[in-house]
């Protein structure tokens, strides 16, 4: 299905996320789509096809933009409009980069539980993310941007002092499609307690005990 098609259902439509940044890795990352309308049967119509849908009502994403919302962020500065216009405002508020704090450890326990059940995508894909959301995170605390691109969260993971090598073995494993190990998420684990309360066991304490 052409993303065209459902121009005439929506006020605007388009990628977000790598896909519009032409980062996207085939097999592994997400293809993140929204759609700003209050015709719900667009979610259901997107989602059918495999995407990632983002669907919210003007009014929505208004809200959204003036509480602070990440989402609205992306929308705004990471994405690529097929039709309509985005028509708001980001406004940074504490809620901003206390919403990047939070999806760290919901991130990084998505990266436990995919490796659990064998979804070495889920595995990977969420153990990026809460890296990611670190770096975001920090970044947030002292400055008006949020680092999106892959050059502007490395540059923004050397620049906040953070261990930046953790990040890299994780884009190497995006890049080469290779399975994370348990090893590869406990040491993830182990870096990121460092910065956020992690509220559930390592995968070592899991597997071993507490010692």
């Amino acid at each position: 299905m052409e993303l065209s098609s459902l121009c005439n259902k929506v006020k605007a439509l388009g990628y977000f996320g790598s896909f519009a940044r032409d980062e996207y890795v085939e097999g592994i990352s997400d293809v993140n789509v929204f759609a700003i309308t209050s015709d719900k049967s667009v979610l259901l119509e997107l989602a059918s096809e495999g995407y990632s849908p983002l669907v919210v009502s003007e009014e929505e994403l208004q809200g959204m933009c003036r509480e602070g919302d990440p989402i609205c962020y992306y929308l705004l500065m990471d994405s690529k409009v097929v039709c309509g216009d985005l028509k708001a405002n980001f406004v940074k508020t504490p809620y901003t980069c206390e919403r990047l704090r939070k999806q760290i450890p919901s991130f990084l326990k998505m990266s436990i539980e995919g490796y659990k059940r064998g979804d070495e995508v889920s595995a990977l894909n969420n153990a990026f993310k809460s890296f990611r959301s670190l770096i975001q995170w920090k970044k947030c605390l002292v400055s008006d941007n949020i680092p999106l691109s892959r050059a502007d969260l490395e540059e923004s993971c050397r620049e906040l002092g953070l261990e930046c090598d953790v990040f890299e073995d994780l884009l190497r494993l995006r890049d080469t499609k290779t399975p994370i190990t348990i090893w590869s998420i406990n040491k993830l684990y182990n870096v990121l307690k460092k910065y956020v309360e992690l509220p559930f066991p390592s995968p070592a304490e899991e597997a071993f005990g507490k010692r």
